[in-house]
């Protein structure tokens, strides 16, 4: 390995570890403020070609770390060690071409003397893999390590996870401007705009969220439900019952039960044991129909309200070629591709409006912000994580129900079979957690809003960083362009009142 190619790609790939060691399992968050500085430190100094071979070289090393828990769940689908090194390799070297275009835009912006425009590259790629259609995916975002620390993220409620992301570069960039060329005259302004954000989260976080107090139980069976046995519908159903036994004793509104405790054959209402007058009102989430078969959210309080799952995961929910690749048949792959729901739309129960956010949707922030905007009170995330266990996946996925509460301000319960459950406020303090693995019925008190909080912008921001992709290689000509006009307006204008003199 040469010393030129070092010097190109060892920056990026030595950012790309720094960015790992900030997610689980490690967990270092604060290191997202100074993980790109050395590889904008080498942007700085190089070209757009040097940007995007070097983006590759950070995405494929940050994908293998981000994307380890893939060939944990393939070897349980295949029993193949082997086979389950394959999807790992080419999610890595697939999505490293997002980090590819991303290092080619902040290598540009740095051509053009313009650095600050590298943040919004960022998160501007970040809007881009998170919603392209059928990959759509929104992992290992910038500032997803945050999670442990609300104060430092609650200006997601005017942009949300992308709008902090964009913060996170911001500092990175500034970090890398000074160690360059030390003047803070030269960062004054970035850090302004730095320090303004930072005070605005501080500000929001000492705010009590309103709402009525309302006893919510968040039922965790403790029963695996990804890799079932003879035995495993007899736990479940007993694990329910002493959920419900202990919700009615904690005198609950409403139990919140995960994904996967039903599934009805036909498109009509559940027959389940559980869902009687004299119990408690139950949310929960299962699977309905036999062709097309949708996931949805039931919810039972006397009447039944149900709403479907209307975003998929690729190999999450669905995979592709299940009907043209003849091997897949062999495998313990999920029965059947799921279809998703033609509009979202929110459950009623017990007088509170919910939005259900069932398994990987609890990743989309624009499904939190429309359920807010519908006039949801609460969000509830129902999930089965047991797919993943031993593998970092289920930290993070858990952890994103921290990012919807502070999204939409609106209190977060989280109801997972295994793991991990936990309720959030609507500022995304943690306040009650379940142990792993044990069923439990987490009785907890929410402050729920007669609505959200107005956000004006949170929903359109995010798309304003993509929309500003194809604008940033022509910047300085822009630039140029812009104060060649206004010098131009100027001069007429001063031509004018001499004129009028």
């Amino acid at each position: 390995m040469s010393k030129a190619f070092i010097a190109r790609h060892g920056p990026a790939v030595l950012s790309a570890l720094l960015c790992l060691a900030a997610f689980p399992p490690f967990n270092l968050g604060l290191l997202v403020f100074v993980a790109w500085v050395p590889w904008l430190l080498r942007l700085r100094e190089g070209d757009g070609r040097l940007g995007f071979r070097s983006g590759l070289s950070f995405g494929f090393v940050f994908l293998l770390g981000q994307m380890a828990w893939l060939p944990v769940l393939v070897r349980n689908w295949t029993g193949s060690t082997a086979l389950a090194i394959v999807p790992l390799l080419l999610a890595a070297l697939a999505g490293q071409f997002y980090f590819g275009l991303a290092g080619w835009l902040m290598a540009t912006a740095y051509r053009q003397r313009l650095p600050w425009l590298a943040p919004i590259a960022w998160a501007g790629v970040e809007v881009f893999r998170s919603y392209i259609p059928v990959l759509a995916f929104p992992w290992g975002l910038a500032a997803f390590p945050l999670w442990p620390y609300p104060v430092l993220i609650q200006h997601a409620f005017l942009g949300t996870i992308i709008l902090v992301g964009a913060w996170v570069l911001l500092a990175n960039m500034l970090a890398a401007e000074l160690l360059a060329e030390p003047s803070l005259q030269r960062v004054r302004g970035g850090a302004m705009v730095w320090l303004v954000l930072l005070l605005a989260s501080w500000v929001r976080f000492g705010t009590v969220p309103e709402g009525r107090t309302t006893a919510v139980t968040i039922g965790q069976p403790g029963v695996d439900l990804a890799f079932v046995d003879s035995g495993t519908q007899s736990r479940l159903r007993g694990a329910i019952a002493e959920i419900l036994a202990r919700a009615t004793l904690h005198r609950s509104r409403f139990v919140v039960l995960p994904e996967g405790i039903a599934r009805v054959p036909t498109l009509g209402e559940p027959s389940v044991e559980f869902a009687r007058p004299d119990l408690p009102p139950v949310l929960f989430g299962g699977r309905r129909g036999s062709g097309p078969t949708y996931q949805s959210a039931f919810a039972y309080d006397g009447e039944w309200s149900v709403a479907d799952k209307t975003r998929l995961v690729v190999f999450g929910e669905f995979v592709p070629g299940r009907n043209w690749i003849p091997f897949l048949d062999r495998f313990q792959l999920p029965t059947g591709d799921l279809t998703a729901g033609e509009r979202l739309s929110q459950v009623e129960i017990a007088g509170v409006r919910v939005g259900p956010l069932l398994c990987f949707e609890g990743l989309f922030w624009d499904l939190a912000d429309r359920h807010a905007r519908a006039g949801a009170q609460m969000l509830a995330v129902m999930a089965i994580d047991d797919w993943y266990v031993g593998t970092a996946a289920p930290d993070q996925l858990a952890a994103s129900a921290v990012w919807r509460a502070v999204e939409t301000g609106l209190p977060t319960v989280r109801a997972a079979s295994l793991g991990y459950s936990m309720a959030i406020d609507g500022r995304g303090r943690i306040l009650a957690r379940a142990p792993f693995g044990q069923t439990t019925a987490l009785r907890v008190e929410l402050a729920i809003p007669d609505r959200a909080e107005a956000s004006p912008v949170r929903a359109a921001l995010p798309w304003l960083f993509l929309a500003a992709l194809p604008l940033i290689p022509f910047a300085e000509r822009l630039r140029t362009f812009a104060d060649s006009a206004l010098r131009r307006s100027a001069a007429r204008r001063t031509e004018g009142r001499r004129r009028d003199r």
